[in-house]
């Protein structure tokens, strides 16, 4: 099949999994989540289009409870599927990995393979998990922060196939869209071939708004394709103006002393600012210092470069 061909191929599996979202149901008794119906269906279609089954495989970075990683695997038990996740996030019970063994278990999706590993130290060394298997479709659900995005792209250019699919979620965050464009614009053998968007995020719709987009792409998507033959047009996502004023604020934030307590900061801040119950934010800050105060209190109050034990210099060992 040659390239053209292949990417009408991702179109139309697109424009499929729009219309009619899952390919099938036969996981849903078992299978939740946090994933677009559309989404989960655009993944088992292009699994669909591998044509080598043996020296391919499917990864995802972001395997929370396991919806997208055994909706593609019960979908094509022959096929090997592999989902990164070190349930550090979205896991305040520390119960994801015990949900996802059992529904691997109960089924019988012998050919996923859980990586309990932080993404960049998996991606670091991946032929340790996937052997010499190439990736064929990469479903990037991680972290959402711009590096975190930026670094699941660039670590993973070495094992992709030559007719790669990149499923990017949580395109609505703008760090997402920003860290999809500077890959774009700097690696010009990738295009984007869709996009998908919702007004807000699941959590601030209305019933009626959040239910459509769950059976579509729910919280966004980009897709993109390897194209060596450079056929396809630039497509890039918009980014916000804003952006850089934040990562700006970020370079101020993350030398504080107390930069792991920005976002309960900001809780405390929204709360003096709208006249509002102070009591749950302030308990909320400091617990969390509390937590680590011993780490805090060795930190200078600014400016905290955290250097110590870097080399005054250091040469390559190459002779």
């Amino acid at each position: 099949m040659g390239t053209q061909a292949f990417f009408r191929q991702v179109l139309a599996a697109i424009a499929e999994a729009d219309r009619n979202g899952l390919v099938s149901d036969k996981g849903s008794s078992v299978l939740g989540g946090l994933s677009g119906r559309a989404t989960v269906g655009l993944l088992q279609r292009l699994v669909g289009l591998v044509e080598d089954r043996k020296s391919l495989c499917y990864l995802e970075i972001g395997v929370f409870q396991g919806l997208s990683l055994l909706s593609v695997a019960i979908e094509h038990p022959e096929f090997a599927c592999f989902g990164i996740d070190n349930f550090s996030i979205l896991d305040p019970k520390g119960e994801n990995l015990g949900i996802v063994q059992d529904r691997t278990r109960r089924l019988a999706a012998t050919n996923a393979h859980l990586i309990n590993r932080d993404y960049e130290a998996a991606l670091e060394h991946l032929p340790e998990h996937i052997g010499a298997r190439k990736v064929a479709v990469f479903f990037i659900d991680g972290a959402h922060d711009y590096r975190s995005q930026l670094m699941a792209l660039l670590l993973i250019r070495p094992y992709l196939s030559e007719r790669a699919v990149i499923i990017v979620d949580d395109a609505n965050y703008f760090d997402v869209r920003q860290s999809t464009r500077d890959f774009l614009v700097s690696h010009p053998e990738f295009k984007m071939v869709f996009e998908a968007y919702s007004p807000g995020h699941p959590a601030n719709l209305d019933d009626s708004t959040r239910e459509t987009h769950e059976a579509g792409w729910l919280n966004g998507v980009n897709v993109l394709v390897l194209d060596h033959e450079n056929v396809l047009p630039v497509m890039l996502p918009r980014v916000e103006p804003l952006a850089r004023d934040l990562y700006v604020n970020e370079w101020l934030a993350h030398r504080h002393r107390f930069a792991e307590l920005a976002p309960q900061a900001l809780d405390l801040a929204a709360a003096v600012l709208n006249g509002s119950d102070m009591v749950g934010p302030t308990d909320r800050i400091t617990g969390a210092y509390a937590k680590d105060k011993a780490k805090f209190d060795a930190r200078l109050a600014d400016r905290n470069l955290h250097c110590a034990g870097l080399p005054a210099r250091r040469f390559t060992e190459w002779e």
